[in-house]
């Protein structure tokens, strides 16, 4: 096992010189993703670095949770670009690519319920094979909510087997005994994978980026295989039942109403939701993390006109009964409220 121990202030890594560097970040619903992002972004020091979110539906939550609006963050909503080798991601990396101003880095965060290979397949199957480089894929791990089953989906276990490094999130949850037994659990499964343990996502930069571990070559030898089983296989967020729930609206909510929602009304079958969400007894705008049956809410100042956006993921779950919940919670002053409909596939 290499679990490694290095100071903060380590120096930043050495960056190649040969096609842009590309870091991968990914990890299951809720492991911390975004935290770990924005560790970067606050640490990278002279390095320019530009980011690209990938989210669920047509409401981009972690992009707005990012520490600094100066960075170059492109979107890319309404879909997971794993489930493809994906032309819009191929057109993004080339809008970064073609800027004025040089790149030094691109880091891409997935989406929770991404698998990492397409989405390598789509730097090293495409002609961005002779533009970039893919340095490493990184998975975050929730050390207190993994499980091997997680949700019943393989995704979370495709997401370790292509990880370069694993990071233990969350160690202020868990003891030593359980990430023994969970680091053990990952090197029965990518024997000899590069393990870390953080706290909020705080490792040095030189352990994340000029790092060189992603295996290229092996990864190009299974493109034809991998693109043969995709078509036979289809999509497998479709497959695995799971589905984005969007809300927004221009009025308030009723904190106790929301809460009540959330401890005594909601499916048990949403996994993870996430929000900027405004409350009327509040002049604060609040962040809202859902993760299993874990949640909180953490307050900060409008940067923008105050309005809800939320987004729930889970299984199977019933647009139209979550939308008169939450419609439910709102204050009665109505002004326009904006529903978004059908049901999103991941």
């Amino acid at each position: 096992m290499s679990r490694l121990n290095i100071s903060l202030s380590d120096s930043l890594p050495i960056i190649p010189k040969i096609g842009m560097p590309v870091t991968i970040i990914t990890g299951f619903l809720g492991s911390g993703k975004t935290t770990l992002l924005n560790h970067i972004i606050e640490n990278k020091q002279g390095l320019k670095v530009a980011v690209l979110v990938n989210e669920f539906g047509d409401i981009n939550i972690d992009s707005q949770l990012l520490v600094s609006t100066e960075e170059n963050i492109l979107e890319l909503s309404n879909g997971c670009i794993c489930c493809t080798i994906n032309d819009s991601l191929v057109e993004t990396v080339y809008q970064v690519l073609e800027r004025e101003e040089k790149i030094d880095y691109l880091i891409i965060e997935t989406t929770g319920l991404a698998d990492p290979f397409p989405i390598i397949l789509t730097f090293l199957g495409t002609e961005l094979k002779f533009l970039t480089q893919v340095d490493s894929i990184i998975t975050l791990v929730d050390s207190e909510m993994f499980t091997p089953e997680h949700f019943d989906s393989d995704i979370a276990l495709r997401q370790i087997k292509y990880g370069d490094i694993i990071i233990l999130n969350k160690l202020d949850r868990v003891d030593d005994r359980k990430l023994k037994k969970l680091e053990d659990f990952i090197q029965e499964n990518k024997a000899g994978v590069r393990i870390v343990r953080s706290q909020y996502g705080k490792v040095p930069l030189a352990l994340l980026l000029g790092v060189g571990l992603t295996q290229e070559d092996i990864y190009i030898s299974q493109i034809k295989e991998f693109q043969r089983d995709r078509k036979s296989s289809g999509y497998h967020i479709e497959n695995d039942g799971f589905v984005a729930v969007s809300f927004e609206s221009d009025r308030a909510f009723n904190l106790h109403q929301f809460e009540n929602f959330i401890v005594e009304q909601m499916s048990h079958n949403v996994f993870r939701a996430k929000g900027i969400l405004w409350f009327k007894e509040s002049e604060s705008r609040h962040i809202f993390q859902l993760s299993g049956n874990r949640y909180e809410l953490e307050a900060d100042e409008w940067q923008t006109k105050p309005k809800n956006q939320l987004v729930l993921i889970g299984r199977n779950l019933d647009t139209a009964l979550i939308h008169r919940q939450l419609t439910n919670c709102l204050t009665p002053d109505s002004q326009n409220v904006e529903f978004v409909l059908p049901n999103i596939p991941f």
